[in-house]
């Protein structure tokens, strides 16, 4: 159509005024074209915008919920392992109080009975020096009297 019109305006068929016109209506509705064209690129543009951010929600919303989903299952292990760990440290610790208690028991009726025989150790040891010191006593006043008789 633009060949058509050049070959109007060059053969002079129409006016100057009616080619003024043409040319005007011409760019004028180059004009709107392009500003249609630019509108409808835009919606486009925006349409797609629109599915991409909702694809891009979508994906990033499952793996939020993929990596949530393995953490409280890492976390609830966790928490199990734990669990389990306080039970088997409260059961030792019950095992190694017992062990303490039987041992401490052990070792204190062992240190009460050497205390015992110890005790009638000194006893008898304190019965013999008794004697001892009695029957020296003994011989030292049998002496004092001989001394002294010999003496009268």
């Amino acid at each position: 159509m633009l060949d058509a019109l050049k070959t109007l305006f060059e053969n002079d068929v129409v006016s100057e005024e009616v080619r003024n016109e043409i040319q005007e209506a011409w760019e004028t509705k180059l004009k709107e074209n392009r500003q249609q064209a630019t509108v409808e690129l835009r919606e486009e543009f925006a349409q797609k915008y629109e599915q991409d951010k909702s694809t891009m929600v979508e994906a990033i919303d499952t793996l939020v919920s993929e990596r949530l989903a393995e953490e409280i299952a890492e976390f609830a292990e966790d928490r199990k392992s734990l669990a389990e760990a306080r039970a088997k440290y409260a059961v030792a610790q019950r095992e190694n109080a017992t062990l303490l208690k039987g041992f401490v028991m052990e070792t204190l009726t062992k240190e009460v009975s050497e205390l015992h025989e110890d005790q009638v150790v000194m006893a008898e040891n304190f019965g013999k020096l008794e004697e001892f010191v009695v029957e020296a006593l003994a011989n030292e006043i049998a002496e004092f009297n001989e001394d002294k008789k010999d003496l009268a």
